[in-house]
């Protein structure tokens, strides 16, 4: 059965209330198909986020599944500021939202842009904290004192300056007010889970084009740079002697070589294998699942806490409500444009939709949720409806891009960061 568009009116009554929710639940599975092998994000170590959760049998009853988490809540806030970023790079009109952008190409041109759907801070970054506003510190000037001083009570300073980080949260610790700095609770929150998951193990090997055999080193370590087999123009270790590559000078330390095929196990910093509680090495290897899912949903009471006072200081529901739905269509275009946009999320784990696209409006009174149809072109009108609404209500925001000027000691900062890099390398080789 045909779902109708989610519209503007009904989004207009579900931010009012006293709805609790848009639910978004999207079933994926892998590009390579339900058997395909995926690798979910790993952590310290080389761990995979494993754990158990309940669902309902066919009985009503509860049971345990082993999931493995594909995505988490941070990375998929990272990812909806990512996609919201490409829809507006894409195109104008009513994605000209505001956006706070540091521009490094003329010092270091493979930094580029820097916005403040990328930093993490958001507008309270440190990256524009050190930046310069109309040849000012970013927070002497007029937009960056407006902001710290934004509260749930006063939400119009960030609404005008960087609507996005009242919706994927703030926190302006860093600011003048330290700890009591502008503090704002991310409202969507989104993850991906793999269902029925089964370890599998991974694999290792490589065939050298040149077949360089082991014992064709020792190799050294070159006082001028790069690798000898001499020794006497190889560097030397005051305690050790001449330096070897790696701990024996193979060639397979310089990336010659075969390497034998093998099994791909655990290791801790120092390449020991881990062991689980059995004493058996725990394999790298991703798993298998029955289907994931990707579980969004938009607090809509989280909206309705933010206020937004006009030029008289007075909050006035007419446009609280119209700021709280600008919100919402802003949140739900970043949904929309995620799907849109596909879930390649890493090496090997690329996964697809298997249904059509749609949305749930969640009751507060615990009657059935209602769903609609929403792609990402209906989002965008609805954010342009709620745009109209809100600028007659007397709530603007700035719709170009305000370019900030990296300071001089960010641009060092930035080049000092380049070469302690290089030196670690260099001391490793």
């Amino acid at each position: 059965m045909l779902k109708s568009c989610l519209s503007f009116s009904t989004l207009c009554e579900a931010v009012k209330g006293p709805a609790a929710a848009f639910r978004v639940v999207t079933r994926l599975q892998p590009v390579g198909g339900p058997s395909d092998k995926i690798f979910p994000a790993t952590y310290e170590s080389g761990k995979y986020a494993t754990e158990k959760r309940q669902r309902l049998n066919k009985d009503g009853q509860c049971e345990p599944m082993d999931c493995v988490l594909i995505d988490s809540v941070q990375s998929q806030a990272n990812r909806l500021e990512q996609a919201l970023l490409s829809a507006h790079r894409r195109r104008g009109g009513t994605l000209d939202f505001p956006l706070l952008v540091v521009d490094f190409a003329k010092y270091h041109a493979h930094v580029g842009e820097i916005t403040s759907l990328d930093a993490s801070h958001r507008v309270a970054d440190a990256v524009f904290r050190d930046s310069l506003h109309g040849g000012k510190p970013f927070r002497d000037s007029e937009d960056g004192k407006s902001f710290s001083k934004a509260r749930t009570a006063n939400a119009t300073p960030l609404y005008r300056l960087c609507p996005h980080a009242l919706i994927f949260g703030l926190w302006d610790s860093a600011g003048p007010q330290g700890g009591m700095g502008a503090k704002f609770a991310r409202v969507p929150v989104s993850e991906i889970i793999g269902l029925d998951a089964v370890p599998g193990q991974k694999t290792s090997s490589k065939i050298d084009s040149l077949a360089i055999a082991t014992g064709a080193g020792p190799i050294y370590l070159a006082k001028d740079g790069g690798w000898t087999f001499d020794e006497k123009q190889a560097k030397e270790d005051g305690k050790k002697g001449v330096m070897k590559v790696g701990k024996e000078g193979k060639p397979s330390e310089i990336n010659h070589g075969n390497v034998t095929p093998d099994l791909v196990f655990r290791k801790d910093k120092n390449q020991n294998l881990i062991l689980d509680e059995n004493r058996r090495p725990i394999p790298v290897g991703g798993f298998t699942i029955s289907e994931a899912v990707q579980t969004t949903v938009l607090s809509l009471p989280g909206l309705r806490r933010l206020r937004f006072p006009l030029k008289d200081g007075q909050a006035k529901p007419e446009s609280d409500h119209a700021a709280q739905t600008v919100l919402a269509a802003l949140a739900l275009v970043a949904i929309a444009r995620q799907r849109q946009d596909g879930y390649d999320l890493r090496s090997r784990c690329q996964l697809v939709p298997t249904h059509a696209p749609d949305i749930e409006l969640v009751p507060a009174d615990g009657s059935d949720s209602k769903r609609f149809a929403l792609d990402s072109k209906g989002a965008e009108d609805l954010l342009a409806e709620a745009l109209t609404v809100a600028k007659k209500a007397g709530l603007t925001w700035i719709d170009q891009p305000i370019v900030l000027e990296p300071s001089s000691f960010l641009v060092e900062l930035v080049q000092r960061s380049i070469d302690a890099r290089a030196q670690d390398q260099e001391a490793k080789e």
